[in-house]
């Protein structure tokens, strides 16, 4: 698990190569120089990290599968479907 580092009074983590090269974010294999993110705080202890495309748009939180699930369950969970809530 990677560690949080203090550089120059900012938290700083790393994204493992591999990911950033499954989502396309590697140039020829190496981490481009003018990467732009975006770091949003969703919570206590919980962030999300966004990188903008070629036109420089950041990917909607909306289409983020990881996201879509979590409000799919609290739905769930709140009887959306008219069912009663489930006990966990």
């Amino acid at each position: 698990m990677p560690t949080l580092q203090d550089h120059g009074g900012s938290g700083v983590v790393t994204v493992r190569k591999d990911w950033l090269d499954k989502d396309g974010i590697l140039e020829d294999g190496e981490i481009p120089d003018e990467q732009h993110v975006d770091v949003d705080r969703l919570g206590e202890r919980a962030y999300v990290v966004r990188f903008t495309d070629d036109e420089g748009d950041l990917p909607e939180l909306e289409h983020c599968q990881a996201i879509r699930r979590l409000a799919a369950s609290m739905m769930l969970d709140a009887g959306a479907l008219g069912q009663t809530p489930r006990a966990d």
